[in-house]
């Protein structure tokens, strides 16, 4: 349980094309002399080298998000039954190179064969060279190659990059439904994945609201709701709100003596975003505990400000900080039934991507 960590950055964690690091934080934020968080994301990626036994950045690259590119390669590889050369491997073979790893890269190429003088978006490429040719000043040698470059680009970021939230999101929520299917003895019967509060026993089914919230994960033990967990691997100001609304939407509707113990899951960085979501209060009822990937790496992170020492340490000392390792021992602890499990094995993970596609 102490290396789940390391589990779910091999499956979801990727690497920002624009830097060549791993992704840490925006990657508007994280460029060199943009921001201290440059120089943050070059020592997380330094270290996760390390953890990895050492290895170089490009070695890192083909470590970590091995979802993701499950999902692409079998994307790429349905499509290629098709006559219709598909965009999103055509985005993957001319500008996939910098974050995904040689083989999807190779197998992209593999499934879009063009002649040699094929442009792809070739309207949009003479649209951008014009631009570039009267706004810049640009010669049409010049404007022609980078407006190539602008449109290849923007069609990676359009097709592929959108599609990671997407496996990011529920990849997350899936892979901990996982860990605490094979390293805890909690009966699957007692877990809920995404299913909407007023279906879960404790909280009123009768009600007025036009919205109703769904925790991403809950336990249920003897007919009550135990645990609400809302699982996200960032929180920005977006997410933050839908976990205020979330917290009020149970709390509307508890009917059960008890409220859930309520808690956060995720991989967010800014240790301001993590401050303000510990503070986090609807209808008298807070967030119990928040459970970060790796706590450590946080730590080392954030060594180079005053804001972890003063105001983070004290939710570790408090355990109201703590990691996906001791989110998996709490719940084995307070809902296993102690028989034995088995170690996750390759073919689980294998087909745990594959529910992704």
């Amino acid at each position: 349980m102490d290396r789940a960590w390391e589990f779910v950055y091999r499956e979801l964690l990727w690497i920002d094309g624009s830097t060549g690091l791993g992704h840490l934080y925006e990657s508007d934020k994280a460029q060199p002399g943009r921001s201290v968080w440059y120089e943050r994301t070059v020592k997380f990626t330094d270290r996760l080298c390390a953890e990895f036994g050492n290895i170089t950045r490009d070695q890192l690259k083909s470590k970590i998000d091995q979802l993701f590119k499950e999902c692409l390669q079998r994307l790429i590889e349905a499509r290629k039954k098709t006559s219709q050369t598909d965009e999103i491997a055509q985005a993957i073979a001319e500008e996939g190179e910098d974050a995904l790893s040689e083989e999807v890269v190779a197998e992209a190429d593999d499934a879009t064969e063009q002649p040699a003088d094929y442009v792809p978006d070739a309207d949009l490429v003479a649209e951008f060279t014009q631009l570039l040719i009267g706004r810049l000043q640009l010669t049409a040698e010049v404007a022609e190659p980078l407006a190539r470059t602008l449109v290849g680009k923007a069609r990676y970021y359009f097709t592929v990059e959108r599609k990671r939230q997407n496996v990011l999101g529920e990849g997350f929520e899936d892979l901990l439904q996982l860990l605490i299917a094979k390293l805890t003895t909690v009966p699957a019967d007692q877990i809920a994945i995404r299913k909407k509060a007023d279906l879960l026993p404790g909280f009123a089914a009768n009600h007025n609201r036009d919205r109703i919230e769904a925790p991403d994960l809950a336990v249920i033990v003897s007919g009550e709701t135990k645990l609400l967990a809302s699982i996200k691997w960032s929180l920005r100001q977006d997410r933050q709100k839908q976990l205020s609304d979330e917290l009020d939407c149970y709390a509307a509707l508890l009917s059960q003596d008890q409220f859930p113990r309520y808690v956060l899951i995720t991989n967010e960085y800014d240790p301001g975003r993590l401050i303000n979501t510990n503070a986090l209060s609807r209808r008298g009822q807070t967030i119990s505990c928040m459970y970060h990937v790796n706590p450590d790496l946080l730590r080392e992170v954030l060594s180079d400000g005053q804001k972890y020492e003063e105001e983070l340490l004290p939710l570790v000392q408090l355990n109201r900080l703590r990691s996906v390792g001791d989110f998996l021992k709490d719940i084995e602890a307070t809902y296993g039934t102690n028989m034995p499990h088995q170690p996750l094995t390759t073919d689980q993970k294998r087909q745990l991507r594959r529910r992704k596609q």
